[in-house]
């Protein structure tokens, strides 16, 4: 029997895969992802619509196409319409059933200037007083990223985590964690900053839960009237835990 070398998921991380960096990034996944792989309830890497760990497949709509392992969106109209996003992905309610507590939600993606508020993914119940909102570049400049949300027990008003703009086409992870009352906003790794503003990274928020936002769509799907990113997400992963700064770096 021929032996068959084991291939490593090189599409996410470029060139990072053809240096140490990446040989370091594999070591570090296996000394911390034990309890985290545990914890991964889904996770999309666009080679289709399919949900690899769980069953709660995507469906594109419009636009929105899969080619080279990324799904690709076009900066069009991203806005809910009937309960399903434009010209992007959308989840099905099984993306966040059961996830009542803590929960992290993981994006690997590339996205170019097109305009503010485009939404990079976005869970809500389909109005705009109920929701977790991610995009690479917001409105105000001078155009922050930004995770947003409205709704569990301590607002009816929006609470923002903001970092250093990403619509720069260069490939970027961000992930939003909550341990139950604590909104976390990390960008490539580490605690989103943003200097032009003295912002934090977390915001406190108890009583959210993820399982009543089942409106969700990736490269889409805001409640506002926004577009969906001009670029492509490589990787999308929705855990059951948040994941520890350690884990995310």
């Amino acid at each position: 029997m021929k032996y068959r070398a084991p291939k490593y998921p090189t599409k996410l991380f470029g060139n990072l895969a053809r240096s140490g960096r990446y040989l370091s990034a594999v070591l570090l996944a296996g000394l911390l992802g034990g309890t985290a792989d545990a914890q991964l309830k889904h996770r999309y890497d666009f080679n289709s619509t399919n949900d690899i760990v769980g069953t709660a497949n995507g469906t594109l709509y419009g636009t929105a196409t899969i080619t080279g392992g990324a799904l690709i969106s076009d900066g069009s109209a991203g806005t809910l319409s009937g309960g399903a996003p434009q010209n992007s992905m959308g989840l099905p309610a099984a993306a966040v059933a059961g996830i009542t507590n803590a929960f992290t939600i993981e994006s690997w993606f590339t996205a170019t200037a097109s305009g503010g508020y485009a939404t990079l993914f976005s869970f809500s119940d389909g109005s705009t007083s109920q929701y977790v909102l991610a995009t690479p570049a917001r409105g105000n400049a001078p155009n922050a990223s930004g995770v947003a949300v409205v709704g569990g027990g301590s607002s009816t008003t929006e609470q923002q985590a903001l970092g250093i703009y990403v619509s720069d086409s260069s490939l970027h992870q961000m992930v939003i964690t909550y341990d139950g009352t604590n909104v976390t906003y990390y960008l490539d790794g580490a605690l989103a900053t943003f200097p032009q503003q003295s912002v934090s990274p977390t915001f406190t928020d108890p009583g959210l839960n993820l399982y009543t936002l089942t409106k969700i769509g990736v490269n889409g799907g805001s409640p506002w009237p926004d577009n969906t990113i001009s670029g492509s997400t490589l990787d999308f992963r929705i855990y059951g835990q948040a994941l520890t700064p350690g884990q995310v770096s």
